[in-house]
């Protein structure tokens, strides 16, 4: 009789524990009993921006709850703590943060979007189009999403949800400088020139140039940084020892204001002939301008 008393007693608490289990599960994985709107997703179209342009922001808001979300409210704000000065001493007294949009403006409408209705487990979609401000330097900035909504009995729910966007750096080098050097001759020693900028706002570290081509037309130099609105001329010889249509590839690497290592290419021709040819090719140039004089003289 004992044995079959402990036997059901055990059964008895195995089903306790088990319905207890149970219990929890549910209440953890049940939706809330409100509405809950969360922005599920966002897409940032195009996916690469720069400072100094437009710009369109996808959100996607999600109901999770059990109740439909009414009177929806967006606003979307920047993170700006501003410091509190004394009135009379004029000495800081505290820092407070304030939300505004400063650094992204929204294009032909207000920072602010309504939806009527998000139905319970239903989503919906709402677009910003934004202009990036051209003084913001790249980096990675905080937008605030700022929601409010109600339920079906008039309780108002209020939260900030934060969402990230990073502003890429325009290519901050320029190569510029000739690109053909036209006719030279095999073995003449031709000095060819580039001129390197760097038009971002930001400091460009590291900054080398290689000049690639054939046999001995081969250099490598390290600049070092360039400040915004620096520039410097890179000169180099070229020899070619055969005739033929010849390139030589100018590249300059730097790590830009994002710490990403870029590199930019630019291709220079040169066409190399032999000395008669040269000489040929210039005095038939002569006798065709010649021809051209004679013929408009004489109205032919």
């Amino acid at each position: 009789m004992k044995g079959n008393d402990m036997l059901k007693r055990n059964v008895v608490t195995i089903l306790i524990i088990l319905m207890t289990i149970l219990l929890v599960s549910t209440n953890i994985y049940a939706a809330p009993k409100s509405p809950a709107v969360v922005i599920s997703e966002y897409k940032i179209e195009p996916e690469e921006i720069s400072p100094g342009e437009n710009f369109k922001i996808k959100l996607t808001l999600n109901n999770y709850g059990e109740y439909h979300a009414r009177k929806v409210k967006l606003t979307l704000k920047d993170k700006v703590e501003e410091e509190i000065q004394d009135m009379q001493s004029g000495e800081i007294q505290s820092k407070e943060e304030q939300v505004k949009l400063n650094n992204f403006s929204p294009i032909n409408q207000s920072n602010v979007k309504y939806i009527s209705l998000i139905k319970a487990d239903k989503k919906e979609e709402v677009v910003y189009d934004l202009y990036s401000s051209p003084n913001m330097k790249p980096g990675n900035y905080n937008l605030v999403v700022s929601l409010s909504y109600m339920d079906s009995n008039g309780k108002v729910y209020t939260e900030d949800q934060i969402i990230g966007i990073l502003l890429s750096e325009k290519e901050s080098i320029k190569v510029l400088g000739k690109g053909d050097y036209g006719d030279i001759s095999i073995g003449e020693e031709v000095e060819s020139t580039i001129n390197i900028v760097n038009n971002s706002i930001t400091e460009v570290k590291g900054v080398t140039v290689s000049v690639e081509g054939e046999g001995q037309n081969n250099y490598t130099e390290y600049l070092g940084n360039f400040n915004s609105g620096d520039f410097d001329s890179y000169t180099f010889n070229t020899v070619f020892d055969k005739e033929g249509k010849k390139n030589i590839n100018v590249k300059v690497s730097y790590i830009d204001g994002l710490n990403k290592n870029t590199e930019i290419e630019k291709k220079i021709k040169y066409n190399v002939k032999s000395g008669e040819n040269i000489d040929n090719s210039n005095n038939k140039e002569e006798g065709n301008a010649f021809i051209r004089f004679i013929k408009g003289l004489f109205g032919f």
